[in-house]
């Protein structure tokens, strides 16, 4: 049987067992990643990861022993088969072109580690810019509700990552986290549970449905804003494998915006602020639905690539 395993890994290129090393494995996975439509230089990286997670390594390892032969003194063949097993799983799910993260479990942002499953949307580093916002803005913000700390709202929260993020760096009075999803709040709760700890709700909700009493003084979120329409045409990692639910903002991209502008209203202390994750072609629209439902200095801010990437409003006071 484990022969039969090695040789198909060998029918696919990658070095027989006995001259193998990591770096001759890292060369032939790269190459087939490539060939299975993941850009070139993510190729490279992710193959690397995909090694160091199978053979327990960080990068000063893999880096110390990736010309090594597997193969040397001293070392359980056994062993070094398990390990490869492990790899070799792994990188049959990233040849289907499943997202890397979805494969590690995890995913990094604003310096946290978060887990993540096909249920969430994974974390970009794009989304990392409305936290900065948020930090920035944070004693203004304090000074418009009069208070140093803060009640957070975070709606269409997935893994909880801006959430978490915001109330890990400045001081809170409590976090909700609200998900349709059921799956997606588990996923939420664990993060939540690692990072943070305490004074942290989890609601599953329609948006601002069933959120009731507490006032907040800020709002928080990435909502659903791709079109219908273009879904099926962004790349495989998102449209076979991250949840369509997080991704579908109806036929214009606009829906949720829409709805959280009005519904927001209920739930706002005066001067509260609402942070919104955009689409890079939808500043303006998304600015023009808030003014028209009566936010006072609605503004769209830039990622680091110069793409409109949030827009932020005030609830009048």
């Amino acid at each position: 049987m484990m022969e039969d395993w090695m040789a198909s890994r060998e029918a696919l290129g990658f070095p027989k067992l006995r001259d193998a090393s990591l770096q001759k494995i890292e060369i032939r996975g790269k190459k087939l990643l490539v060939e299975a439509g993941v850009e070139e230089e993510e190729a490279a990286l992710e193959v690397r990861l995909l090694l160091q997670e199978s053979f327990s390594l960080n990068t000063a390892g893999y880096l110390l022993r990736k010309q090594e032969p597997l193969c040397k003194a001293g070392i359980e063949q056994t062993e070094i088969l398990q390990k490869l097993h492990s790899f070799y799983e792994n990188f049959e799910k990233r040849r289907r072109r499943i997202p890397l993260a979805q494969i590690l479990g995890r995913q990094s942002f604003y310096g946290l580690d978060f887990f993540v499953n096909e249920d969430v949307l994974i974390p970009r580093a794009d989304t990392e810019c409305l936290v900065d916002l948020v930090l920035e803005d944070y004693a203004d913000l304090a000074k418009q509700t009069g208070s140093s700390s803060l009640n957070i709202l975070d709606l269409c929260t997935g893994s909880g990552c801006i959430g978490i993020s915001v109330a890990k760096h400045l001081p809170y009075q409590e976090l909700l986290l609200v998900d349709l999803s059921e799956k997606a709040l588990a996923v939420a709760k664990k993060n939540a549970e690692k990072h943070l700890g305490e004074n942290v709700r989890l609601l599953q909700s329609d948006l601002l449905t069933a959120v009731q009493g507490k006032k907040f003084s800020l709002l928080l979120s990435n909502p659903p804003y791709i079109v219908s329409k273009v879904i099926p045409g962004l790349e495989r990692e998102v449209s076979e494998y991250e949840p369509k639910m997080a991704l579908d903002g109806g036929e214009d991209g606009l829906l949720f915006y829409r709805r959280i502008a009005r519904e927001a209203k209920k739930v706002l202390l005066p001067g509260a602020r609402l942070y919104l994750e955009i689409g890079y072609d939808q500043g303006e629209s998304v600015k023009d639905i808030f003014q028209k439902e009566g936010y006072e200095a609605v503004e769209v801010f830039p990622d680091l690539s110069g793409n409109p990437r949030v827009v932020r409003g005030i609830f009048p006071s």
